[in-house]
């Protein structure tokens, strides 16, 4: 009996949630509605309205999703692209955290994390200049640790053919980088727009997580 493409591209996904777990052991996937940390996250990223409703986030070595399970036999296959590019974009976080240790998270937070030296202002008034860092400063780190993901994200989608129109989703991509939903953390999207325009050419060996990824998603590829 033939397998549906459907059938396929959830096969896949689950492949590689199984790839994942095998070299991240730890990883796991949670429900973003019981977690008491993303929904006192929610609070602070106010600026992110729908981060508990569309976006995953990666706290090393959990994976949480606005809602479990993920759904499977009902999607249709570009939901179940969807969550494969989503999975494989994390997993590159997971990756990145796994090799930086908590340099990862320190250069994720830069420069707003800063705003924390503030509170040796008791001691000398001129550390309260640190609260400045709490306004949406860019973050050249955060958005290279990002555009990692992003890269990832898009080879996905054009391996699957999903892309149905290549310029719409680098400016789908660039505007994530300039708006509110990663706090203005990069507002060049030009750059950034060219830079993935140049990589989409050079997906192969030098990049080892795309490497990774594709032959996962490439089994039963027919």
């Amino acid at each position: 009996m033939s397998i549906k493409p459907i059938q396929k591209l959830n096969e896949k996904r689950l492949r590689l949630e199984l790839y994942i777990r095998s070299q991240i052991p730890e990883f796991e996937l949670k429900d973003k509605r019981e977690s008491r940390l993303m929904i006192f996250l929610s609070k602070i990223l106010f600026f992110n309205k729908d981060f508990m409703t569309k976006y995953v986030t990666t706290i090393y070595p959990k994976v949480y999703v606005p809602e479990l399970p993920w759904k499977l036999s009902n999607w249709d296959e570009g939901s179940s692209i969807s969550a494969m590019a989503t999975l494989a974009h994390e997993y590159v976080h997971l990756k990145d955290r796994k090799r930086m240790g908590l340099l990862f998270n320190f250069l994720y937070l830069f420069p707003q994390n800063l705003v924390f030296f503030s509170l040796l202002g008791v001691f000398n008034p001129w550390w309260y200049l640190c609260l400045l860092c709490a306004l949406p400063i860019p973050s050249p780190t955060r958005a290279w640790l990002e555009y990692r993901g992003y890269r990832m994200t898009m080879f996905v989608y054009e391996h699957f053919g999903a892309m149905r129109n290549i310029d719409d989703f680098i400016d789908w991509i660039a505007e994530h980088f300039s708006n509110s939903t990663y706090y203005w953390m990069f507002p060049a999207k030009s750059y950034i727009k060219n830079k993935l325009k140049r990589d989409i050419l050079l997906y192969g060996s030098q990049q080892k997580d795309i490497s990774e990824v594709r032959e996962i998603i490439s089994i039963l590829q027919k």
